[in-house]
């Protein structure tokens, strides 16, 4: 007798078959591009929204949106600048070299160069529109400060109001209100004139924008003696017993703020002193750097400021 005659017999039926797994076929593998991509796009547009909403913030405020300008105007002058003289040295060398060669030929040679199939340089093409576009800037920034005036009503009025606090930098703060009002009149009536809206001639309007930068650089002469004042009375502050950590806090925002305010002001002292004059003092390079570093030093703290909200 076999060994399996005894067993029942298998079920074949449908209800007790087993299911064999079937393959499904595996989806095709993403390039590691793409899969880089999936990845890092969520971080980027993440940080994208971040830098915009900063940006936003910033520009939602006058004093944000002349910074960001005054930053433009110079940064653009500057390149505008440094392009210009690249394109010029490169001028210079290859007319240096056509006048090598054209020592070099025999006598009685009639040499003729046409002008027409010199390419322009692109060079000069962009420092000339990013001049244009210095000055479109500078011309709105001056048209935006007509109403500088009120600002500077209410700046006097508060410094007038004022109690308590150091009399010696309230004083400073006093004679730099005058000044400014000074400064604001005079550029307003230059720049009404120029544009015919005003009568003064072209000689007072000359007159007027230059003595408008003297009295702004009586303004920058007053910010160090008052940046000097508060410097000295900031190292007389004794730290109270249980406000340590505040105190320090405080102080080192203190010293943040005061050297970021020397900076902008040791910016700014060369180029009132150049338009304080009638021939002026620097180039255009040096209006353009001096200016670019006063721009981003007020742009650095701006965008510090507009992540803390």
């Amino acid at each position: 007798m076999s060994e399996t005659s005894g067993l029942p017999p298998a079920d074949t039926s449908p209800d007790k078959a087993i299911p064999l797994p079937i393959p499904h076929p595996r989806p095709p593998r993403l390039p590691s591009s793409l899969r880089n991509l999936q990845a890092w796009l969520p971080i980027y547009l993440s940080k994208t929204d971040a830098n915009l909403t900063r940006v936003s913030s910033i520009l939602s405020t006058p004093s944000g949106t002349d910074t960001v300008l005054l930053t433009i105007c110079y940064t653009s002058l500057l390149t505008s600048s440094v392009l210009s003289s690249i394109s010029l040295s490169r001028i210079r060398q290859q007319a240096l070299s056509v006048i090598e060669k054209a020592i070099s030929l025999p006598p009685n040679t009639t040499l003729y160069i046409s002008t027409s199939d010199i390419p322009p340089s692109r060079l000069l093409i962009v420092s000339a529109r990013l001049k244009a576009l210095s000055s479109l800037i500078s011309d709105f920034r001056i048209f935006a400060r007509l109403w500088g005036l009120l600002g500077m009503y209410s700046w006097g009025k508060r410094v007038w109001n004022q109690d308590g606090g150091d009399q010696v930098v309230r004083r400073i703060v006093g004679v730099q209100v005058l000044s400014n009002i000074a400064y604001q009149y005079l550029e307003n009536m230059a720049y009404l004139s120029s544009k015919g809206v005003c009568g003064w001639s072209a000689e007072k309007q000359n007159r007027a924008w230059v003595w408008s930068s003297r009295f702004w650089a009586v303004h920058v002469l007053l910010d160090f003696l008052r940046l000097g004042r508060e410097r000295s009375e900031q190292r007389k502050v004794v730290k109270w017993k249980g406000r340590e950590e505040e105190a320090e806090r405080e102080e080192q925002e203190f010293w943040a703020r005061w050297r970021r305010q020397l900076v902008v002001n040791l910016a700014y002292a060369p180029l009132t002193v150049h338009w304080s004059l009638e021939k002026g003092l620097v180039g255009e390079f040096w209006v353009g750097l001096l200016g670019s570093v006063a721009g981003l030093a007020g742009l650095k703290e701006l965008w510090r400021k507009s992540g803390l909200s």
